[in-house]
């Protein structure tokens, strides 16, 4: 848990835009300074011009994610800046829309790259290193509503959610077999209303859109329209990130923010009858969040 953000150093991916940026914003109100990473450098640097003129310090890193060496250049500059690093938030995602017949090979790993994999490497660059601070530490991996349920629709999106929720428990029941403390929670949100839909303009140029006839398909051009309707009638940012920032406060496991999920993730084997999951990670508190 997080109960004083003051001089506290932490790295936020993903943070030009969207929930990335209100959290590295809400961090830095709160007395924290803040390494924004995200794949657009010039768009980080401005966020970093919000928080400098807070009296916080800040540095931009453009970095691709879903790479290793750049997870590594990440951390490299936090050690450089900092000196160490208490919060850690992986929040860079993308999504893609096909189906498991129709998506093209490179989003399948577009996807699971920056959605999963960004996860580990940066996990297995930090950790480490915060073992070796000796002070208390947080990981905070976004993993989205889609880590928790399924739908018909977005299959890579979907399945890559559920393996980023599964990474992040066992990490954390590892640290705290180990008697490490870092906490770990994951917040899954539902539809928040961000630019999410414009993912496309996240890729890097090794999965850029090409010739395949799917990305020039009334089909996909439906599909963007559909998840922008989505998320632009999702609930407003401010008070979702406001709740993140609450349970943070508490000893929490999973960050549920979206009350109105509650039926359907009982419906589907999240919440059991007494309200622990088999795992024994946590009971869910009456404001729809898991308490560890």
């Amino acid at each position: 848990m997080i109960k004083d953000y003051k001089g506290q150093k932490a790295v936020v991916t993903g943070a030009a835009n969207g929930i990335g940026r209100a959290l590295a914003l809400g961090m830095a109100q709160r007395g924290a300074d803040v390494l924004v990473v995200d794949i657009h450098g010039d768009e980080a640097e401005k966020v970093c011009e919000e928080i400098r003129a807070m009296g916080r310090e800040s540095y931009a890193v453009q970095a691709d994610v879903s790479l290793k060496t750049e997870c590594k250049k990440i951390f490299d500059k936090a050690m450089e800046t900092f000196g160490r690093c208490d919060i850690l938030v992986n929040n860079a995602g993308v999504s893609s829309l096909g189906d498991v017949w129709n998506i093209p090979e490179q989003d399948i790993h577009w996807v699971y790259e920056v959605n999963v994999y960004s996860h580990w490497y940066m996990m297995g660059y930090f950790i480490p290193q915060m073992r070796e601070q000796g002070n208390h530490c947080q990981i905070l991996n976004v993993c989205s509503i889609a880590g928790l349920i399924t739908l018909g629709s977005s299959p890579a999106y979907f399945s890559s959610k559920h393996a980023a929720v599964g990474l992040s428990e066992v990490v954390y029941k590892s640290l705290r077999a180990q008697g490490a403390d870092i906490d770990v929670s994951v917040f899954c949100p539902g539809f928040v209303q961000t630019e999410m839909w414009k993912t496309d303009r996240h890729r890097p140029e090794r999965f850029a859109i090409n010739d395949d006839p799917y990305y020039h398909s009334e089909f996909y051009e439906q599909m963007v329209q559909v998840n922008k309707k989505v998320l632009d009638n999702g609930s407003p940012l401010e008070p979702t990130i406001e709740k993140v920032f609450e349970m943070l406060g508490t000893d929490c496991f999973y960050i549920l923010t979206h009350d109105q999920y509650d039926a359907l993730l009982r419906a589907q084997g999240v919440f059991q009858a007494n309200k622990t999951k088999p795992i024994e990670l946590a009971d869910v508190n009456v404001e729809g969040s898991y308490k560890a």
